[in-house]
C-alpha cells in the first residue's frame, strides 16, 4: 500500500497531466468550432439569397384558365386613365372610350385636350387614340411575366390620383356577356397596398399603366374583382395585338421612353411624377345616349 505522502504526490502528478490534456483539447475544440462555423454557415445575406425560391414564368394561355363572368352596366359620363406611348399617341382600356360622344384628357384646371382617331380593339379591352399634345412616353416590357412578381398600377381611381401595388397570381379569362365579344385572356393580380390609402372601388383606374420594377409597361388595368381584392389587367397578347393595330407606336424612332426604377417605398412618388408630366393622364368621357357595356373598373 502507498503511504499518504506518496498518494498525494501521485494525485498531484495526475491532476497536472490531465490539466495539460484538457487545456489543449479545449484550445483545439475552439479552433475547430470557429472553422466549422465559417465553413458550414455562409453569411446571412447569402443564406437569404439561397432560400429565395426562383419565380416561375407565367404559363401560356390554357382552356383550363378560370373565367370571370362580367355583368352588364349602363354607360354614362365617366372618367378613366390613359398613358402616353408616343408623340400624341395614347393607350387606355376600350370600355373607357366606348360609347363616348366626345372625350379628352385633363391637362390642367378645367382644361381638356380633345382626343380623336380612336382605335377600339374588338378582342381585347384596349384602345388607342391621339391628341395634339405630346408628353414623355412609356415603353413596354418584352420579357415574360413571372408568378409572384410585383406590379404598380397608376391612374385616377374614383377620379382621384393614386397608385396601387400588387403581386401576380396567374391567368384568368373574362367573359363580357355579349355575343359580339370573345372571351378575353387577362392577368390576375392580388392587391397589396394603396397609396394614398383609401377604401372602396378602384373605378377610374381603368386604362392606367401597370409597370414592373424596371419602369416598363407590363399591362393595362381593366377589371376590378373587389370582393377578392383582385385587379385584372390586359395580357401581353392583347397589348401586342393593340400595338399592331395602332401601327406599332412603340418603335425606336419615337422619343426616349421614360423608365423610372420603382419599388414599394417610393411608388407613390413615381405616380405623382408620371401624372405631373401627363404621361399618365385622366380621361373624361361624355355620353349623350346610354347603352349597356361591361361592368369594369
Amino acid at each position: 500500500m502507498f503511504r499518504p505522502d506518496k498518494l498525494g504526490l501521485i494525485g498531484f502528478v495526475i491532476i497536472f497531466v490531465l490539466s495539460f490534456i484538457f487545456q489543449g483539447y479545449d484550445k483545439n475544440a475552439n479552433q475547430y468550432g470557429k472553422d466549422s462555423v465559417s465553413k458550414r454557415r455562409p453569411p446571412s445575406s447569402q443564406i437569404v439569397q439561397e432560400q429565395r425560391r426562383p419565380q416561375r414564368i407565367l404559363p401560356p394561355i390554357s382552356q383550363q384558365d378560370p373565367v370571370f363572368q362580367l355583368a352588364p352596366n349602363q354607360k354614362g359620363n365617366s372618367t378613366g386613365t390613359a398613358f402616353s406611348i408616343g408623340p400624341g399617341s395614347w393607350m387606355t382600356a376600350r370600355h373607357v372610350l366606348e360609347g363616348c360622344t366626345k372625350f379628352g384628357i385633363a391637362v390642367g384646371a378645367k382644361r381638356i385636350e380633345k382626343g380623336f382617331n380612336v382605335n377600339l380593339n374588338p378582342y381585347h379591352d384596349l384602345a388607342t387614340f391621339e391628341t395634339r399634345r405630346t408628353v414623355p412616353a412609356l415603353g413596354f416590357e418584352k420579357e415574360p411575366l413571372k408568378i409572384g412578381q410585383a406590379a404598380f398600377h397608376f391612374g385616377y381611381p374614383q377620379g382621384k390620383p393614386a397608385a396601387v401595388h400588387s403581386v401576380l397570381l396567374g391567368r384568368v379569362k373574362i367573359n363580357p356577356g355579349r355575343r359580339t365579344r370573345h372571351t378575353e385572356p387577362v392577368i390576375a393580380w392580388a392587391e397589396s397596398r394603396r397609396a394614398p390609402n383609401f377604401s372602396g372601388s378602384l373605378g377610374g383606374i381603368s386604362g392606367g399603366p401597370v409597370m414592373d420594377q424596371q419602369g416598363d409597361i407590363i399591362g393595362v388595368s381593366v377589371v376590378e374583382v373587389r370582393r377578392r381584392g383582385r385587379i385584372l389587367t390586359s395580357a401581353p397578347k392583347g397589348i401586342k395585338d393593340m400595338l399592331a393595330r395602332a401601327g406599332n407606336p412603340d418603335k425606336e424612332q419615337y422619343s426616349k421612353k421614360l423608365k423610372p426604377v420603382i419599388n414599394t417605398r417610393q411608388f407613390e412618388k413615381i405616380g405623382r411624377d408620371l401624372r405631373q408630366s401627363l404621361s399618365v393622364s385622366k380621361v373624361l368621357c361624355w355620353v349623350m345616349c346610354r347603352h349597356a357595356i361591361i361592368d369594369t373598373i
